[in-house]
């Protein structure tokens, strides 16, 4: 999904944008670093993340590297309490993680499918 359709799903669900993060993929379009994204990744602090298991249509995705349990939203928005980025971005109104702290998180990861935009991030990030 392209930058247009990331900001319209978030309004959409009507997701309380001052308490959720925007990671990943997703925050890499909205930061012009890539043109799409699969899914939007988020992050959220337990209070939210309660309130979106209760909310929401969601189902268990995963447990992270952390032990923590990650959901997704209608198979769109996954969730999760774990990578909480040190520094946020604002763009159109979203908190986006940083650039730094998306490399750093792509790069704790180690995922193979992740490698190209390590190296593209690492050229950026300096």
């Amino acid at each position: 999904m392209d930058r247009n359709k990331i900001l319209q799903i978030i309004n959409d669900y009507s997701l309380d944008k001052s308490r959720i993060i925007v990671i990943s993929g997703a925050a890499l379009v909205l930061l012009n670093v890539v043109e799409a994204a699969r899914d939007i990744d988020i992050y959220c602090d337990r209070e939210y993340y309660e309130y979106l298991l209760k909310n929401y249509n969601c189902e268990f995705e995963r447990t992270n590297e952390f032990g923590e349990k990650a959901y997704m939203i209608d198979g769109i928005i996954n969730f999760g309490l774990s990578y909480k980025p040190n520094k946020i971005m604002v763009v159109e109104g979203l908190q986006c993680a940083s650039l730094k702290d998306i490399l750093d998180m792509k790069k704790f990861l180690n995922r193979a499918k992740d490698k190209a935009i390590i190296k593209k991030l690492e050229l950026i990030v300096k």
